[in-house]
Parts: structure tokens; sequence; C-alpha cells
């Protein structure tokens, strides 16, 4: 109830501080007119001992008289006729505005009383702490309050954690991962954690401190895709698109069929075999193709001839390169020749049989491509 006294005493304090000056207004308004009279007086007086001293002729003195004169009727009919705006206005009744705004007040006190809580108690700090029920916020508060207290406690570490990482309080919750680790040890959840706090932290760059980390993870729990698919992207980060690429195709195939992220490591498959390639000056590279998609149809199909000719006729002696048929595929499509696109699919196909890992991967490239159509 001290909210509920304290509101009521400055709710009086205010209504007062609001009608008062509304009561004093015609008083303040007469004394203001009733100021002018002494000031033209003194002017006055002081052109009578001007005129006494001979500083000021009879005809100056008579002037500056009667100037004087005039002023001061004007200012008296001024005051009477503001005056008597004045008790017309507002402050006529100064009574009634008084209890207007002591009217407004204790409307809004009523109000309050029906649909407010006066009777709810103050709920400092440390109380909301302790609530049965506390927000979020206070719940952070009070485990970091705890962690404070007692920094050794491994259960407070594990829920602080996954917390901050969730808000991007990323520096808090690289700190809260690795007290988790330094007083229970480590564990998946742990530097999985800690993992994707350091390459949230490096701006998704795996460098080597998060990599130590995903390879620690992947020798606790052999076969974790999470660590996988982080350790195949530290090699493609790092320029080594061989190792990148393999990591990323033996993810692939240990990926279940429904899982989401199947496209995200295709896509890096396709990246990294399309450096290898232009490493390695086998196909069409980046460049080639730009400058292809340039030309005119004619001067296009003669580059695509001079360009695809030579690997499309390997791949008809050497057909067991799935690679080399992943980047004829992808050379007709980039190219615009949809076409031949699906024909060198439809070719793929047939020859490593549907169902086996490489047809896998030239389905996905052709899913990826938007040739699923294909002529087959």
């Amino acid at each position: 109830m001290m909210f509920v006294t304290a509101a009521i005493l400055l709710t009086v304090l205010v209504a007062f501080a609001v009608s008062l000056p509304l009561l004093r207004r015609r008083q303040r308004a007469d004394a203001g007119g009733q100021g002018v009279d002494p000031v033209y007086r003194a002017q006055l007086r002081e052109i009578e001992h001007e005129h006494e001293l001979g500083t000021l002729d009879d005809v100056a003195y008579g002037a500056a008289r009667a100037e004087i004169g005039r002023r001061l009727i004007a200012a008296e009919a001024l005051r009477k006729t503001a005056g008597e705006r004045h008790a017309d206005g507002l402050s006529r009744h100064p009574w009634a505005l008084a209890v207007g705004v002591l009217a407004v007040l204790a409307a809004a006190g009523s109000l309050y009383m029906l649909i407010g809580t006066p009777g709810a108690t103050d709920l400092p700090l440390s109380a909301r702490l302790n609530a049965p029920e506390p927000e979020l916020a206070v719940l952070i508060a009070q485990v970091e309050r705890h962690l404070a207290q007692n920094p050794d406690d491994v259960d407070g570490w594990d829920v602080i954690a996954p917390v901050y990482l969730r808000d991007n309080r990323l520096q808090p919750a690289r700190d809260a991962y690795e007290n988790a680790i330094r007083t229970g040890g480590p564990s998946v959840e742990r530097l999985m954690g800690l993992g994707q706090t350091l390459v949230a932290l490096n701006a998704g760059v795996v460098d080597g401190q998060a990599s130590a980390v995903f390879r620690q993870l992947e020798a606790l729990s052999p076969g974790n895709l999470d660590a996988r698919f982080y350790l195949a992207l530290a090699d493609e980060q790092a320029g080594d698109h061989r190792v990148a690429l393999d990591r990323f195709v033996a993810l692939q195939e240990a990926l279940p069929e429904n899982a989401g992220g199947r496209e995200v490591v295709m896509k890096h498959i396709t990246f990294n075999r399309s450096r290898l390639d232009e490493a390695q000056g086998i196909g069409p590279s980046e460049q080639d193709i730009e400058a292809a998609a340039s030309l005119s149809r004619e001067q296009r199909a003669e580059m695509i001839e001079g360009m695809v000719q030579g690997l499309a006729m390997r791949l008809n002696d050497e057909p067991d390169d799935v690679d080399g048929w992943m980047r004829l595929i992808r050379s007709y499509a980039v190219l615009g020749d949809t076409d031949a696109a699906k024909a060198a699919v439809d070719e793929a196909l047939a020859f490593f049989g549907k169902g086996t890992a490489k047809a896998g991967q030239i389905e996905a490239l052709a899913a990826e491509l938007s040739l699923s159509g294909s002529r087959s």
C-alpha cells in the first residue's frame, strides 16, 4: 500500500499546484495593471525637475507633460478593458475550474481502483528473482547471480550457455561453454555449442581453434554429422578443395534421404568440384562460361563445341568418371543448352544405374539445375 499512499499524496499536490494559479490569476492581473500609474508619475516628476533646473524650456515641458498625460490615460483605459475581459473569461469562475481539475484526478483514481491492482505488493529485483514463475530476463539474472557465487556449478553453465548463444551474446556464450567444459568436462552438447559460438564470433569462418573443437567433437562422437560439416567447411575455406569435396561427398552419402541439409551440402560439393575443375583446366572455367553467355547463339555453339567436345569424347571412352559427367552437365546447363544437359544426365544415369551412389550425385545435380525432367 505504500505505492497507493504515495500516489494519492502526489495527486493532491499536483491538483493543488494546478488549481492555485487559477485562483490567483485575477489578483496578478489587477496588480499588473496598477503598476502602470507609478511609472508615468515618476516621468512627470522627472520633467518637472528638469524644467526647474532650466534644462527644459516651457514649450518642451508643456509638450512632454501632455504626451505623458496621454499615455497615462491610454494605459488606464487598457487596464480597465483587460480587467473586464478577464472577469468575463476563465477567471470569472476560478473555483469551477479548480473543481474540474480535481474531478478529473478523482475519476482517474477511481478508474485505477476498478481496473488496477492497488493491493499488489512491491516487487524489487530480489523478489522477482525468487518469484514462482519469473520472466526470462529475471531467470538469466538469477542464474548469473548464482554462478557469480558458485563458479564451479556445471549445471548453471549448461543452462546459461545456450541462452547466451540464442540471444547472440557471443562472448558470454563462449565464456559459459568454456566454463562448462572446465567444470564438467567435454560433452557433445558443450563442444557443439562452443564450436558454433567460435564460428559465429569469427563471422562464419571455421578457424584453427574452432576446427580443434570440432575434431574433438568428432573423436568424442564418431560420425557426428555437424562436426563433419564444419570440418569440411574448414577445408573449403582454407582452399583445400579436394579434401573438402571428399568430406562433403561422404557427408551427403551419410545424410538421411529427408534431411534438410542435403541441398546445402550439394551446393558445397558443386562449388568445390568447380574449383578443382578450374585448377586442373578441365572443362570451361567460370570466366569462360561468363564470356560464352555474352556471345551470340552461333558463337556460343562454336565455343561450346571447342571447350566441351573433348570432355564429352573422353567420357564416351571412359564413362566411369562421375566428376567428369557432372562437369559436362553443369557446363551445358550454365551455357543454356538444356537439351544437351538433359541428354548428358540420361547417359550418366544409364551407365551408373539408378539407385547407386554415383547416380545419386547425378540426380542431385540435375535437381539443383532444374533438369530433373530428363528425357529418360
